[in-house]
């Protein structure tokens, strides 16, 4: 006989909701990192797969990571196995370092560092921790609960951390490390992003579920983790754990967004700078005047290019598509003296640029009269097409009394 499922009531919908609140707030923490809770909570998880205490590197980002990894691999091997600075460097590095890293530094340690302990994590703990806790939630909740804890505390915080925070700065941290001949390292635990997962099994426990003990404890030691600190490397004898964000900044859609500044920047420095959720160079963000048409052409990237022409001319009376289509040299497919100009622009790689231009009816205190340039639909023909469309009408049931 089957176990009786823990059902979905309104006291657990409300722990699901809070849960997800805190979460999320822990996934998005931009406070300085507690590098010795970490710690704690990481030597536990090496001693639950039979390994000893490693050696705790505290980095201030994922690029600090990355470049310290590609330091071990490629600068530090070249120097000991010269046999120029060997016996200084080890000294100054001191007795504990060198014991635990001379098996790296000589010989085979790329090989070492690219096999990372991540794989004995994941084989023996996360899959195994995985299944027990999934596997217990599939015995201990029923259908409404466990959509809700899924729902709730997988996807939306899947949506906010994972998608967006973590696969921005996966992605650049490749093409940075790529443009630059580094390897990029990578590493199975996101720290704080890894909320969406870890919270989710912690929810679970929250609204009733039991776990065995040991994956109890292995729980308690990830979520402490995430509580604590952003990305984290596990090797064999050591292990490198970073600072979380300095800065998290997301639009009213949640996706990572900021018009004066990095969207993401930690304290040493490296940022991210990405507009509605589309990763664009820094001096697009910083220094918008620098963004000419050409550049806009020239431009691969049709997300990018859109965000630049987004930002054209920003501060200008006309800005945007409106001043892209006019410098670009758009043409002028129609002409209504009650409805205004249609321009279109072809752009490479991607649908056409086509805006209605309107004058405001009303004079401005100067004697001039305002310019608006609205974007319409690329299949736009008329200039009464473009603005009925503006109002969600056909062409022929706009009739305009006045002038605008």
């Amino acid at each position: 006989m089957s176990p009786t499922k823990l059902q979905l009531t309104d006291e657990r919908r409300e722990i699901i909701g809070a849960a997800t609140a805190e979460w999320l707030k822990a996934g998005l923490s931009t406070e300085p990192a507690d590098f010795d809770a970490a710690e704690a909570a990481i030597e536990k998880l090496y001693a639950h797969i039979g390994k000893k205490k490693p050696y705790f590197v505290r980095l201030s980002s994922p690029m600090g990571s990355e470049l310290y990894a590609n330091l071990l691999c490629k600068t530090w091997p070249k120097v000991f196995n010269g046999g120029q600075l060997g016996d200084q460097l080890g000294g100054q590095l001191g007795d504990q370092l060198w014991d635990q890293l001379r098996g790296q530094l000589r010989g085979q340690l790329r090989g070492q560092l690219g096999d990372q302990l991540g794989d004995q994590l994941w084989d023996q703990l996360w899959d195994q921790l995985r299944g027990q806790l999934g596997d217990q939630l599939g015995v201990q909740l029923g259908d409404q609960l466990w959509d809700q804890l899924r729902g709730q505390l997988g996807d939306q915080l899947w949506d906010q951390l994972w998608d967006q925070l973590r696969d921005q700065l996966r992605d650049q941290l490749w093409d940075q490390l790529r443009d630059q001949n580094l390897s990029y390292m990578g590493t199975w635990f996101w720290g704080s992003m890894d909320a969406y997962w870890w919270g989710y099994y912690d929810g679970g426990r929250r609204v009733g579920a039991i776990y065995p003990p040991a994956a109890n404890e292995a729980l308690d030691a990830h979520c402490t983790v995430v509580r604590s600190v952003g990305w984290w490397y596990p090797f064999n004898d050591f292990c490198i754990i970073t600072d979380r964000p300095e800065i998290i900044s997301r639009d009213d859609q949640n996706r990572l967004h900021s018009e004066v500044g990095p969207a993401v920047s930690y304290r040493d420095g490296y940022a991210l700078y990405s507009s509605h959720g589309v990763r664009v160079p820094d001096w697009v963000i910083n220094a918008p005047a620098q963004i000419t048409v050409e550049k806009i052409d020239a431009e691969a990237n049709s997300e990018v290019r859109r965000v630049m022409v987004e930002r054209y001319r920003l501060g200008d009376e006309t800005s945007g598509a409106g001043a892209y289509i006019r410098d670009a040299g758009g043409v002028r497919l129609d002409y209504d003296e009650s409805c205004g100009t249609l321009w279109r622009r072809e752009v490479p790689d991607d649908e056409p640029i086509v805006m209605i231009e309107v004058i405001n009816s009303t004079q401005e205190p100067d004697g001039s009269w305002k310019r608006y340039w609205l974007r319409v639909p690329p299949n736009m023909q008329t200039a009464r097409e473009a603005v009925a469309w503006t109002f969600g009408l056909a062409a022929d049931q706009y009739r305009p009394m006045v002038e605008t």
